[in-house]
Formats: C-alpha cells, structure tokens, sequence
C-alpha cells in the first residue's frame, strides 16, 4: 500500500551475524533515526565492517556513502590501514572522501599519509598534503616541507597551502625561500601567501607573550 513506512530492518540480528553490507544496504530504506542506529551498528562492527564500508564510498546514495564515511572515520585506528590501502589503489572518486576521512581520523593515520607523500601517483601526494594541512597537527610540518621540493606543481602547491593552514613558524624559511624560488608562479604565489599567514601567527605569539 502506498505511503506504508518501510519495517525495521533486524538490525541487532545483522550485527550478531556480522551482516555489515545488509546493514548499510537498509540505510536506503530507513528513516533518519534507524539509520542512526545503522551508523552506531556499523562502528559497533569495528574493523569487521571496514571492507563494506570502503566498498560503500563509491554508492550513488548520498545516504549510503555519507553512513559510510561517518562509520569509518568513528571507527577510527583499526581503520587507517585498510583505508591507506584503498586511498593508494582507488581512483580520483573515491580519493578524496579517504583523504577526508583520514584527515577526519587524525593523529592516528599521520604517519600513513606522510608515507603516501612519496607515492609514485601525484594525486595520491597531493591529496595526502591536503590531509595532513586539515589534520592540524604540529608533527605534519616537517612532512609538508620535504613536499615543498616535490617535482608536481599540484603537490608542492598544496604543500604549501598546508603549510600556511598549520601557520606553523617552523616552515617560514623554506616557504620565504619556495616564494621567492619555485619554477611555477602559482607556487610561488601560494608560498608568499602562507608565508604572511606564518609570519602573522608568529607575531600574534611573540605578542601574547
């Protein structure tokens, strides 16, 4: 009958029978507090949801894939390797929604996505960079810096935008010298604008000192 509500998926027999792809295929299904439920079952799964999860980023549902990020970025740790994994295989549809979810994610995945700056995929270095500028964590900067010297125009950009985000002083000697150097005048001007960013959160410190 038309207008009927959907039923209840069984959600808590899902999760005692492991059933993590059945539980994010009854998002399509349910209204926004079953589906909350459905997210909090997913993070319940931990790790053992991850494959369907990583698989359910690529969903035209906005609703399955947005479940999908949310689960993994709460589930956190036991999910950085296998999301590593599939940022470095996947193509550029899904790379981005993994950076963001390991940006999400935060100190745990740091190491990882420092490691896919040397990547032989520009993308993969780019959006890495991307990552570590929105993890806002000090231990990224010297990371971003090695990148200031990658031979993508896209990554060493990036690297730079990351770098004037931390507004860290610890990268205002090789982004003076990015400024005033680099091959490209994107680059050049990205590196002048971190730059001034830098040096403005320097002086906010030496003030409140």
């Amino acid at each position: 009958m038309a207008g009927r509500r959907a039923r209840r998926p069984d959600i808590r027999g899902m999760v005692q029978r492991g059933e993590a792809r059945e539980l994010i295929e009854a998002v399509r299904r349910s209204d926004r507090g079953t589906v909350c439920d459905i997210l909090d079952a997913l993070v319940g799964l931990g790790d053992a949801a991850v494959p369907a999860l990583l698989g359910a980023l690529r969903d035209e549902d906005h609703r399955v894939h947005a479940v999908a990020s949310i689960a993994l970025g709460k589930i956190g740790k036991p999910a950085v390797l296998p999301l590593v994994r599939a940022f470095r295989e996947e193509d550029g549809v899904v790379r981005p929604k993994i950076a963001s979810i390991l940006a999400d994610i935060g100190d745990p995945a740091l190491e990882e996505m420092a490691a896919a700056l040397r990547d032989h995929d520009e993308e993969v270095r780019a959006l890495s960079a991307l990552a570590l500028g929105e993890m806002r964590n000090p231990r990224a900067i010297d990371h971003l810096i090695v990148a200031l010297g990658d031979e993508s125009v896209k990554v060493r950009a990036q690297a730079a935008i990351s770098l004037g985000e931390l507004g860290a002083p610890a990268g205002e000697e090789a982004l003076a010298r990015v400024a005033e150097t680099d091959e490209s005048p994107a680059v050049r001007q990205l590196a002048g604008n971190a730059l001034i960013r830098v040096r403005r959160v320097k002086e906010d410190l030496a003030a409140s000192r």
